[in-house]
C-alpha cells in the first residue's frame, strides 16, 4: 500500500518512567518530517498531564504555543494536540471530564484499566486493576482469584460499545490490547481463548459496536506493533517488549477487515514516549502493511486534518 504522506496521531511528549524527561513539539515534527509525517498528533496521558503541567488549561497553552512555534518554520506539517484518556466503567466512563476533554484537538481513549460495573469488578474498583499494577497489589490478586475470561470479554466488548456512542472520543487507542495482555499472563497457552475473531467480536456484536462507530465517526487505531512477527517488515520499531509480538495476534488482520468492511476510519500510531522513543516517530511500516493484508481501503485511513472527528467541533 503506497501512500503520499504519513499520520501519527499517537506520540507521547513524556515518557512514562521517571524521571518523565520530555520532548518539544518541534523535536517531534523534525523528526516526522524526515518519515514523510504530514499530520501528528502529540498527546499526554491523563492526568499525568496535570503532574507535568499542572492543569489541562496550562497544558494546552504552553503547547499550543510549541506547536505555533513548530508551524512556523515547518508549514508543511500539521500538529493536533490530543490527550489519551482511560475507560474506567463499561457503560463508558472517562477518567477525564468533559470540560476538560473539550480543551484539545482531539481525544484518544484506551482500556487501561479492567472496567468496573460490569461482570468482572465492582463499579467501586473502577481504575484500579490494572496489568501494570500486579507485583504487590491484592486488588488484582483477588481479581485473579475470580477470573473469568468469559466475563472479562463480554465487558470488553459493552465498554467498548459504550465509548463508541461517546461525543467526545476522536480514536480507540489500542482497541484490543486489554485481552490480549490478560489472556496470555495468566492464561496457560492451552486455555488461550482467542482462536478467531469471532471469538472476541462475534458477528452480532460486531455489527452494533462499528455501525455506532462509523455513525459517531471514531476511529480504531492501528499500532506499529500489531503486526504478528511473521509479517513484520520492521521489527526495530515497535517499542519496548514488542519485539517478540507480545501484543500482536493474527486475528487483528482479521480484526481491521472487518473494520475495513463497516467503513469505520483507521488511525496510525505509534505510542511513541519520546524523548527516548523519538526514533519510533513515524516509523509505520507495519501498520501499513497490518492495512494493506486487511484490505482497508486508502480513503478511511485519516491522513489529513478534516478526516479526524475533533472533540472542539
Amino acid at each position: 500500500m503506497h501512500l503520499e504522506s504519513l499520520a501519527d496521531l499517537h506520540i507521547h511528549m513524556h515518557e512514562d518512567d521517571p524521571p518523565h524527561r520530555g520532548c518539544s513539539v518541534e523535536e517531534i515534527v523534525r523528526v516526522a518530517l524526515e518519515r514523510n509525517v504530514k499530520l501528528v498528533g502529540v498527546v499526554e496521558h491523563y492526568p499525568a498531564v496535570i503532574e507535568y503541567y499542572g492543569s489541562v488549561e496550562n497544558y494546552c497553552a504552553q503547547v499550543r504555543e510549541q506547536i505555533r512555534a513548530a508551524k512556523e518554520k515547518f508549514p508543511e506539517v500539521e500538529v493536533l494536540l490530543g490527550l489519551e484518556a482511560s475507560i474506567l466503567t463499561v457503560d463508558g466512563e472517562l477518567d477525564i471530564r468533559p470540560e476538560e476533554a473539550r480543551k484539545v484537538d482531539f481525544l484518544l481513549v484506551g482500556m487501561h484499566y479492567i472496567p468496573a460495573g460490569g461482570r468482572c469488578l465492582p463499579y467501586e474498583m473502577k481504575g484500579r486493576v490494572s496489568v501494570g499494577d500486579i507485583k504487590d497489589n491484592p486488588e488484582y490478586l483477588s481479581f485473579l482469584r475470580n477470573f473469568n475470561w468469559e466475563d472479562l470479554i463480554e465487558d470488553w466488548q459493552e465498554a467498548t460499545l459504550s465509548l463508541m456512542r461517546n461525543p467526545l472520543v476522536s480514536i480507540y487507542a489500542h482497541p484490543v490490547q486489554w485481552p490480549l495482555v490478560v489472556m496470555r499472563k495468566f492464561l496457560p497457552k492451552e486455555r488461550w481463548r482467542l482462536r478467531k475473531i469471532e471469538d472476541l467480536i462475534p458477528p452480532h456484536v460486531a455489527q452494533e459496536i462499528f455501525s455506532s462507530a462509523r455513525k459517531a465517526g471514531i476511529a480504531w487505531e492501528v499500532n506499529n506493533g500489531y503486526l504478528p512477527v511473521e509479517y513484520r517488515v520492521d521489527n526495530k520499531y515497535v517499542g519496548a517488549g514488542n519485539r517478540r509480538g507480545e501484543n500482536s495476534w493474527s486475528g487483528m488482520i482479521d480484526l481491521f477487515r472487518i473494520v475495513g468492511e463497516y467503513g469505520v476510519k483507521v488511525s496510525l500510531g505509534t505510542d511513541a514516549h519520546v524523548p527516548m522513543e523519538l526514533e519510533r516517530v513515524g516509523r509505520l511500516a507495519n501498520a501499513i502493511e497490518l492495512l494493506r493484508l486487511a484490505g482497508v481501503r486508502k480513503e478511511n485511513i485519516i491522513l489529513k486534518r478534516e478526516q479526524i472527528r475533533l472533540c472542539r467541533s
